[in-house]
C-alpha cells in the first residue's frame, strides 16, 4: 500500500490554515482484479475485470510497443499477427496501470 500526503495551503482574510490529506493507494488491489483469459492463447484474448474503456500497450520483451490501442470492456483483442512467444500487456484504466504476462502460443 502507498501513502501519499497532499498538502492543500488556503488562505482568505479571516483565517489561515494548512490542511494535510493523507491518500492511500493500494496498487495490488487493480493488480489483482485484472486478468487475461484466455492465457496463453492462440489468436485472441479477453482482459477480464475492467470497467468501461482502458488503454492497452502490448510490448515484447525487449520493450518494443507493438499494440496500442484504446479497448472495451469484453472485447475480442486480437494477436494472431504477433509471433509465438511472451509478452507484456499493459493495461491503464481510471483506476490504475497494471502489467501483465501474456502467451502467444
Amino acid at each position: 500500500m502507498t501513502q501519499f500526503n497532499i498538502l492543500v495551503n488556503s488562505t482568505d482574510t479571516l483565517t489561515s490554515k494548512i490542511i494535510i490529506m493523507n491518500v492511500f493507494f493500494n496498487p495490488m488491489a487493480v493488480n489483482a482484479s485484472i486478468s487475461l483469459y484466455p492465457n496463453p492463447t492462440a489468436d485472441y484474448f479477453r482482459i477480464i475485470g475492467i470497467e468501461g474503456s482502458a488503454l492497452l500497450n502490448i510490448s515484447d520483451l525487449k520493450c518494443r510497443v507493438l499494440i496500442k490501442r484504446q479497448i472495451n470492456c469484453n472485447e475480442n483483442i486480437s494477436v494472431s499477427d504477433l509471433p509465438n512467444g511472451v509478452y507484456i500487456a499493459k493495461i491503464k484504466t481510471s483506476t490504475g496501470t497494471v502489467e501483465k504476462k501474456l502467451v502467444k502460443k
